[in-house]
């Protein structure tokens, strides 16, 4: 059986690494189209600094990304974040986010009336949801976040903080954005209890008694949502869950899963990095919602590359370029290249790669002209496959199945720009005031800054005693300065914005800039629906082509693994 991965993400690396171990008599082949593995993943390693350029950490309790950290060998470099008080930045005045509250959603009446962000006539209209009646929703049972949470608690809560603290998350706007797609428990919760008041107040009972900590209460505002249902997991089973998966992982280097026993790798970290893993060790399970790695998240790409099996075989710097189902069989046309066809490039510094494989680059990312395997791939004879596993963005469709409408939903789905600025000041010079772990930015303030994060607070293994780093993001619904400005234009951009916001004045020692470009799908209204016609269309017209990825069911690091995880159980069972 022959299968072909096109994308080499961490979506794409995880399928192959669990089918290949799990089928071992296939022949598994992954394309991907940069000269590196990883997609937005990028750690780079500045001086004793440890900086993600792409995502910096994953929701912990969505635990199919810890699985796979510990499937690697990994385990022992898990941290959590370090919790605190999180910000909001309005109009020139920073506030704290009100305790007793859920994704901006109050649950607790005093917190709530001490609240410095809301005005007396933004707390009384949102307390006048206690009356309201649900929200009448589309036919296919959905509705924007934006319109939804206007409805229920008014314009200034909706501007002051659900906006600021769900717009990052998916970088879009939210009053196009799917609350069915994104946040189904709203609306669940709605239809139960009649309003979001009474319905968080009900969760949040419902939560105390099943376990939920205090500090996990207090950490949903910065972004996690208690759901309801199966795989749902209370703070005490989350962390009984880390302790046994830590418990087995320390037993031996190998972990045994459903068909087959994963050999892991030998240690990757750095001097500092291990120093960093001794000091922090066992914090994993601790309150803080988000896990990182102390090699950075780059440190599970590198290992799930090295651990890949045999049968499968990896290529960087290669483009599939068509994609057919003729008679029963994928024919695949991939060619070498290095251009951003789909308009997802980075372009920040290159992440040193000298541990991936990269069979077809050289030193200075140029073709080896001389390498057979690089010549078989610039034949024109197309590749045969018998299964297609696809999980690259949505714009990368734009180019397969050119003439079948059934993907048009895909090929026209929105995505959103933003970039990432991370700066480090000394310590003893910074003469700013640092509160907490960082702060939001409400739309209505005149910058295109989002948030910023204080790295050396929420994460501190990551940087020096003595450095402060910040994490500042850019780029707002309607504002076109990502696309518009020079990566150099777009730093002196971010220390300006960050310097008047948290007002200090000192210069930053570096700043490392990357830029995304149209690589954030947008869930709108629909999405469901026509992701679910997307899927019917192939179920019956193209057998084995399997689409997974962050234009389908979530697009957070942990949602990508799951999909993988979840594609390969189904091959694996199928008869």
């Amino acid at each position: 059986m022959n299968v072909t991965i096109v994308g080499g993400g961490l979506t794409g690396l995880t399928a192959a690494y669990y089918l290949g171990h799990a089928k071992p008599e296939w022949t598994i082949t992954l394309y991907e189209q940069a000269p590196r593995f990883g997609g937005k993943i990028q750690t780079q390693r500045v001086d004793d600094f440890v900086v993600e350029l792409g995502p910096d950490s994953y929701l912990g309790r969505k635990t199919e990304m810890t699985d796979l950290v510990h499937d690697l060998g990994l385990g022992d470099t898990l941290v959590s974040n370090e919790t605190g008080q999180a910000f909001v930045y309005d109009k020139g005045s920073i506030h704290p986010i009100p305790g007793g509250s859920i994704m901006g959603i109050p649950t607790e009446m005093m917190p709530f009336v001490k609240a410095t962000l809301i005005s007396w006539s933004g707390k009384l209209r949102a307390g006048l949801d206690y009356f309201k009646k649900p929200y009448q929703l589309d036919e296919n049972g959905d509705v924007s976040i934006g319109h939804f949470f206007k409805y229920h608690l008014g314009q200034e809560m909706m501007d002051k903080l659900i906006e600021p603290l769900l717009a990052g998350i998916y970088g879009g706007d939210l009053y196009k954005i799917s609350l069915l797609s994104t946040f189904p428990h709203f609306i669940q919760v709605e239809q139960k209890y009649g309003n979001m008041v009474k319905g968080m107040m009900a969760a949040k009972m419902s939560h105390s008694k099943a376990g939920v900590s205090k500090a996990a209460k207090g950490a949903v505002t910065e972004g996690d949502v208690p759901r309801a249902g199966k795989g749902t997991m209370t703070d005490r089973q989350f962390e009984s869950h880390e302790a046994k998966t830590s418990q087995d992982s320390s037993a031996g280097n190998s972990v045994r899963g459903s068909s087959y026993v994963i050999k892991t790798s030998s240690n990757h970290q750095s001097a500092k990095a291990q120093a960093d893993m001794e000091n922090r060790k066992g914090t994993a399970a601790q309150s803080g919602m988000f896990r990182q790695l102390t090699g950075g998240l780059e440190s599970v790409i590198t290992a799930i590359v090295e651990a890949m099996p045999s049968n499968v075989h990896l290529h960087t710097g290669t483009l599939v370029s068509d994609i057919r189902y003729v008679d029963g069989i994928y024919s695949i046309d991939v060619v070498n290249q290095y251009n951003d066809s789909c308009g997802c490039q980075s372009t920040a510094d290159s992440v040193n790669t000298d541990s991936i494989s990269t069979d077809f680059i050289n030193a200075d990312n140029s073709l080896n002209e001389s390498n057979s395997a690089t010549e078989a791939l610039l034949d024109k004879a197309p590749v045969m496959a018998d299964h297609v596993i696809i999980s690259t963005p949505p714009a990368t469709y734009r180019q397969w199945f050119k003439d079948d409408q059934g993907f048009d939903f895909l090929r026209s789905m929105e995505q959103s720009s933003c970039a990432i600025a991370i700066m480090s000041f000394d310590k003893s010079t910074f003469d700013g005031d640092l509160k907490g772990s960082g702060l939001l930015i409400t739309r209505n303030t005149d910058t295109p800054l989002t948030a910023c994060t204080i790295l050396n607070q929420k994460w501190p293994q990551t940087t020096p005693d003595d450095k402060v780093v910040l994490r500042v993001f850019i780029g707002k619904p309607g504002n076109d300065v990502v696309e518009r400005l020079s990566e150099e234009e777009l730093s002196e951009l971010a220390v300006k914005e960050i310097q008047h916001i948290m007002g200090f004045s000192v210069k930053p020692e570096w700043v490392r800039i990357n830029r995304l470009i149209h690589c954030m799908p947008q869930y709108n209204v629909g999405h469901r629906a026509g992701i679910k016609a997307v899927r019917e269309h192939v179920a019956e017209h193209y057998p084995n082509l399997h689409l997974i990825g962050t234009p389908f069911d979530g697009i957070g690091i942990p949602d990508g693994v799951k999909q993988a995880k979840e594609l390969v159980e189904k091959l694996v069972n199928d008869k």
